[in-house]
């Protein structure tokens, strides 16, 4: 069973996406750590003499998750590239598409349970592995494809 690839064009799309956003998005998470401070409760400190608590303002909340969904459109731009046909597509580049994904698969996975089985409280949100496992992908295909 085949899988409908994308256009070759779509790899300039997704290129453009997810270097715009993930550029975006690092900028601000560096900005973003300037100034704010660091607390795992849902209020931040007036000043540091004070004892007295505020919330955080709206526009900070929106600003965060306005950070979520650029990663993940930076995410989407990946995976864009990542579905894009090749210039010349054929049944040699199916199978190195098959073999970096495969490869991807089952490293990602072995690195989960190894890191599950140090620590079981471990507390990473979903994107850390998704980034890893696409660009592990890609790595692998480029790397296969200039090899053969």
């Amino acid at each position: 069973m085949k899988l409908q690839i994308l256009p070759n064009w779509c790899k300039k799309l997704g290129l453009i996406l997810f270097f715009s956003f993930f550029v975006l998005t690092g900028f601000e998470e560096f900005r973003a750590g300037w100034y704010s401070v660091e607390d795992s409760s849902p209020y931040k400190p007036v000043n540091q003499t004070q004892a007295e608590y505020k919330p955080y303002k709206v526009s900070e909340i929106m600003n965060n998750i306005g950070i979520h969904y650029f990663e993940m459109l930076g995410i989407i731009g990946m995976l864009i590239y990542m579905l894009s046909k090749e210039r010349i597509e054929d049944d040699y580049i199916h199978k190195l598409r098959y073999e970096s994904y495969l490869f991807s698969s089952i490293f990602w996975l072995v690195i989960a349970i190894i890191a599950y089985s140090f620590n079981e409280n471990l507390k990473l949100s979903i994107d850390y592995f998704i980034y890893l496992f696409i660009w592990t992908y890609l790595i692998t295909f480029f790397i296969k494809k200039r090899i053969y």
